[in-house]
This record gives C-alpha cells, sequence and structure tokens, in this order.
C-alpha cells in the first residue's frame, strides 16, 4: 500500500455514520475493555477521534497520536500506545496496513476500525421453508400533540419478547451483501446464522491483509460456502460446518493473495 491522504484508503471505511462507528467502538470497549489497562484505553479513544474525516480510518503516525495524548490528563507514552494496538488487533477490532515508500523503507500506517458482531457458531440445518418475517416496528401514538409514553413502553416490552433467535433474513444487516444472503439462505434462514457465516469470512479476510475491500472479494467468500455445503452433503465434513467453511474459505484467499503478490 503506497502512503497518501486519508482520502485515498475512504474504500476501507466499513462505516456509513459517525454514530454508527461510535456505537461499535462502545459495543468493543463494553466487550473488551477489561482486557485494556488504563493508558491503553486512553491511547483506544485517541485513536478513535482520528477516525472523522474517513469514518473508522486514521492515518495519523504514532508520535503524533502519542502527543495529542499527551494533552489528557496523565498521558501515554509510545510504547502504551503500541501494546494498545497490538491487542485490539489480535481482537479483531482494528487492522493496520503498512505504507512503504517509493525508494523503499515503511512511511505512515493505515489504522482500519471493523464492524463488530458478537454472535458465536452453530450447526448447518437445512431449510425447507421460509416464514414470514416477524412485524416489530415501533409506532408510538400521539393523543393531543403528546406521545403516548404508555403505549411506547407497551411497544417496547412487545419488541423485548422477540428473540434475535426467531428474525429471519430479512433482518441481515445491510453490511452483508445481498449475493451472499441469497446464497446462504436455503440453508441459513435466520439473520444470526447468516451473521455468523459473514463473521468468519471478514476474519479471514483480515488475516489475508489485502489492499482491496471485503466486498471484491464476495465470488471468492460464496465459492467456498457452496464448496462446504457440497462436502457437507457428500459427508464429508468431521468438524463443525462454520470451522471447514472457514478453512476452504482461507485456502481460496490464500490463492487470491498469491496473485496479488505475483
Amino acid at each position: 500500500m503506497k502512503p497518501g491522504v486519508i482520502t485515498q484508503y475512504a474504500h476501507l471505511s466499513e462505516f456509513k455514520t459517525i454514530e454508527q462507528f461510535n456505537e461499535t467502538m462502545k459495543q468493543a470497549l463494553a466487550k473488551y475493555g477489561h482486557k485494556l489497562t488504563k493508558g491503553e484505553r486512553l491511547a483506544f479513544q485517541i485513536l478513535t477521534r482520528y477516525c472523522v474525516k474517513e469514518i473508522g480510518i486514521c492515518n495519523a503516525r504514532i508520535c503524533k497520536l502519542v502527543e495529542a495524548a499527551q494533552k489528557e490528563k496523565g498521558g501515554i507514552s509510545r510504547s502504551t500506545f503500541e501494546r494498545m494496538l497490538r491487542k485490539i488487533k489480535q481482537l479483531g477490532i482494528l487492522t493496520i496496513h503498512h505504507t512503504t515508500r517509493k525508494k523503499g523503507g515503511y512511511s505512515h500506517s493505515v489504522y482500519v476500525f471493523h464492524r463488530i458482531d458478537g454472535t458465536s457458531s452453530e450447526k448447518l440445518t437445512e431449510r425447507q421453508t421460509s416464514k414470514e418475517p416477524i412485524a416489530a416496528t415501533v409506532q408510538p401514538s400521539k393523543e393531543h400533540g403528546k406521545t403516548n409514553k404508555f403505549e411506547i413502553k407497551q411497544k417496547d416490552k412487545d419488541l423485548r419478547r422477540i428473540s434475535l433467535d426467531s428474525l429471519d433474513y430479512t433482518y441481515v444487516p445491510s453490511y452483508v451483501p445481498f449475493e451472499f444472503t441469497k446464497t446462504v439462505r436455503p440453508f441459513f434462514d435466520r439473520a444470526k446464522e447468516i451473521c455468523q457465516l459473514w463473521d468468519r469470512a471478514l476474519i479471514a479476510y483480515r488475516s489475508m491483509k489485502f489492499d482491496d475491500p471485503i466486498e471484491f472479494f464476495t465470488p471468492t467468500i460464496i465459492k467456498a460456502f457452496k464448496e462446504t455445503v457440497y462436502q457437507y452433503k457428500r459427508q464429508k465434513i468431521k468438524t463443525e460446518f462454520n470451522a471447514y467453511y472457514y478453512g476452504t474459505l482461507t485456502g481460496l484467499l490464500i490463492v487470491e493473495k498469491r496473485k496479488v503478490v505475483i
């Protein structure tokens, strides 16, 4: 990857709005914050502040980020900042792309934050039919220009009764490509199951450190899923379906990575 201004890395962003990015960062801290020291949490907060111009992406040099942290109470050292980067990278929150100069040697790094889906993997269950989506739209009534708080509370209770497992494929988030959902749906018609499979694809993709966005590899991801289903039907899978799918996809992505290197 070549060094440059932040706008040339815009295609790596996985977020559409600042609100979406901030909410994901809150989820990340809620889930993994206990793994970070006080100084590392400060470093994490500083890094996220530099991810506004291109949402979820920062290309500032570490020295600048550490300098910004010094203005905060207590400040942090460069080693603390680097330790934080290693931790959140291992947790799958962040990918670090190293840029290289034309004459050789590394330039600045590009930090790319990822969306987080905390669902766990399950075994394959083929679906024969698809159920109708559950209506869960909250529409508070108004009386004399005022919102009926009682009705909002009642609707909120009704919404809470609907479990994540019951949501069908029509509830799949927009960040999952439609082509992938369409391919997976005959076998996994729950939104949670589809997101779990896409999560595996994200992990495999991030491990390869491609410059191209994951959408570029959607055909490869779909191919890996189809191959896994084929082997499942042949009763060749001795492990969990998701694990076999992940291994198959990783193998295909390694081939794609070799093409890039060549």
